[in-house]
């Protein structure tokens, strides 16, 4: 069952990201090395999620429920990188654009 995981769990990575964890065989270590490398709380990871947070936008061809799942994707990833997001920043944001 561990193998079938590893090899759905690769099934959805990049080639270029795949390539990190193609000889691995456990599941918990393909998650820490992916983890390490793509979920780091670094300074710079911060800032650019913060910076996608403040350029989001509604576009033109996606659904209503398409966009709010991508908004809350982005808080999400915020979160998981322990970034702090005020209440004055989710309150500005203007969805009739």
């Amino acid at each position: 069952m561990n193998r079938v995981v590893c090899d759905v769990i690769r099934s959805y990575l990049t080639q270029d990201i795949k390539y990190h964890v193609m000889i691995k065989t456990s599941t918990k270590k393909i998650w820490e090395i992916l983890d390490s490398k793509y979920l780091t709380k670094s300074l710079e990871n911060r800032s650019h999620l913060k910076t996608r947070l403040y350029r989001f936008q509604l576009k033109k061809g996606i659904s209503t429920s398409e966009h709010m799942n991508n908004y809350t994707k982005l808080f999400a990833d915020l979160t998981n990188v322990d970034a702090v997001i005020e209440k004055d920043d989710v309150d500005s944001f203007d969805f009739s654009s």
